[in-house]
C-alpha cells in the first residue's frame, strides 16, 4: 500500500519539478535576469555572505525569516546567473515538497488524494511565472505542513504552530491561519507560545541588531494602490483610474479617489478577517466544521486578506496552492478545484501575458484581472458559506 501511494506521489513530484524549470528556462531574460525581485534575494543573499546584518547594513522589505530562502542558493553558486538558476530550483523542491504534504493531507482527511494533488501540481504549473521566481513557494509549504501536522494526533499540534510561525517569520500571511487551527483544536494556549516562540527567534535578532528593521514596515506601510489588486480593478471598470505608477517595487494605480481607497483598504481588510473569523468560529460552534475543516478556513481568512488589502501581487494565488484542494471533498471538492485552477490561469493571463495592456489600461489587461478578483470573491464565499461536509455532521 506504501508503494501504491508514493510511488505516483513521486513521478507526480518529478513532473512538477522538471515541468517548473522548463517553463522558467523559457521565460523572457525580463523576467528571470531583469526581474527586480529575483536581484533584491540575490543582493541579500550575497550580502549575509559576506557578513553584513540585515536591516542595518542593508535594507529588506522582507521579514527576517525570508533570509534562509535566500542565503542558500547564494551559498550554492556564483554570479547571477548562477544564482537565479539556484533559486528557482530551491523554490521547485519546495513546491514539490508541499505537493507531497498535501497527498498525505488529502489521504488523511478525505481517503482520496489523487484530485487534490494533482489540482496543486497544475495549479503551480500555471502559476510558473511567479511559482519559482518568488519566494512565496515557502509560505505555501508552511501551510501544507500545518494541514498535514493538525491531522496527526494532538501531541503534534506544536509542529503545526511551528510549522506556521516558520511561514509567519518569512511573510506575514501565515499567521492567519493560527485562528481556524486554535478554534478546531485544543491546546491553543501551548501552540501559541511555540508560535510566538518561533518568531521570537527570528525577529528577536533584527530588532536587536538591525536598526533599520521598523523601517521594513514603514515601506508597506507607504506603499499606494497596487493595480492588480480587486479595489484598483474595479476602479479600472468605473474609469477612475487614469495611469498607473511605479512605486515601491510595483505598479500602483493613479486617478481619482485612488488615495482614498489605499487608506481605507486597512479597515476593510480588518472587517472581512473579522467576518471570515467569526463565521468559522460559527461553523465550529454549531458542529459543522471540525478538525478537517483547517485548510477550508484558513484559505477563506487569506483570501479576505487578499482581497481587502491594497497589495495583491500574483504570487499571493502561490499561497493557496496546498489550502484550496484540501479545503473539500466530493463534488464540492472538484468546483472549488475547478474554480482554483481558472483563478491560477487567469493570474497568470494578467502577468505577464496581457501585463502592459492592463498597465495601458487598454483591452483586455482590466477586464481579465477583474474577472480573475472577482474568481477569488467567488471562492472566498464559496468556502464560507457552503454547507460543510456530511461526515463531520456526523462526527459532531
Amino acid at each position: 500500500m506504501i508503494l501504491v501511494f508514493w510511488a505516483p506521489v513521486a513521478l507526480l513530484g518529478a513532473f512538477l519539478y522538471w515541468r517548473l524549470l522548463a517553463l522558467f528556462a523559457g521565460l523572457p531574460p525580463d523576467l528571470r535576469e531583469g526581474s527586480n525581485d529575483l536581484e533584491i534575494y540575490r543582493r541579500a543573499g550575497e550580502a549575509v555572505l559576506r557578513g553584513e546584518v540585515p536591516y542595518r547594513d542593508f535594507f529588506l522589505e522582507y521579514p527576517p525569516g525570508s533570509l534562509p530562502a535566500f542565503v542558500l542558493p547564494a551559498l550554492l553558486s556564483s554570479g547571477k546567473a548562477g544564482y537565479i538558476s539556484a533559486f528557482s530550483s530551491e523554490m521547485a523542491l519546495v513546491l514539490v515538497t508541499t505537493l507531497a504534504l498535501t497527498a498525505l493531507t488529502a489521504r488523511r482527511i478525505w481517503g482520496a488524494w489523487i484530485t487534490p494533488a494533482a489540482t496543486l501540481a497544475a495549479g503551480a504549473i500555471l502559476l510558473y511565472p511567479v511559482a519559482v521566481t518568488r519566494y512565496d513557494a515557502v509560505v505555501a509549504l508552511s501551510l501544507a505542513g500545518a494541514a498535514f501536522c493538525a491531522t496527526l494526533d494532538r501531541r503534534y499540534l506544536v509542529l503545526a504552530y511551528t510549522s506556521l510561525g516558520l511561514g509567519t517569520a518569512a511573510k506575514l500571511a501565515p499567521a492567519l491561519a493560527t485562528l481556524p487551527l486554535s478554534a478546531f483544536q485544543r491546546g491553543a494556549a501551548r501552540g501559541y507560545a511555540i508560535f510566538f516562540a518561533v518568531l521570537a527567534i527570528f525577529f528577536g535578532p533584527a530588532l536587536l541588531l538591525g536598526g533599520g528593521f521598523a523601517g521594513s514596515f514603514a515601506y508597506h506601510a507607504d506603499r499606494g494602490l497596487q493595480a492588480e489588486s480587486l479595489t484598483a480593478s474595479v476602479m479600472m471598470q468605473l474609469g477612475q483610474v487614469s495611469g498607473v505608477l511605479f512605486e515601491y517595487g510595483a505598479f500602483e494605480a493613479q486617478g481619482r479617489g485612488v488615495e482614498l481607497a489605499s487608506e481605507l483598504s486597512l479597515p476593510v481588510t480588518g472587517v472581512l478577517l473579522l467576518a471570515t473569523a467569526f463565521i468559522t468560529y460559527r461553523a465550529h460552534r454549531r458542529g459543522t466544521a471540525g478538525q478537517r475543516a483547517f485548510p477550508r478556513y484558513a484559505a477563506a481568512l487569506i483570501l479576505a486578506f487578499m482581497l481587502g488589502s491594497k497589495v495583491l501581487s500574483p504570487q499571493y494565488v502561490v499561497w493557496l496552492l496546498p489550502l484550496l484542494p484540501l479545503s473539500s471533498g466530493g463534488a464540492l471538492g472538484l468546483v472549488l478545484s475547478a474554480l482554483f485552477l481558472a483563478t491560477c490561469y487567469l493570474t497568470t493571463q494578467v502577468f505577464p501575458v496581457h501585463y502592459d495592456d492592463l498597465l495601458n489600461l487598454r483591452f483586455p489587461g482590466p477586464h481579465i484581472l477583474l474577472a480573475r478578483n472577482l474568481l477569488l470573491v467567488l471562492l472566498w464565499s464559496l468556502l464560507l458559506f457552503l454547507p460543510g461536509d456530511a461526515p463531520e455532521k456526523r462526527a459532531a
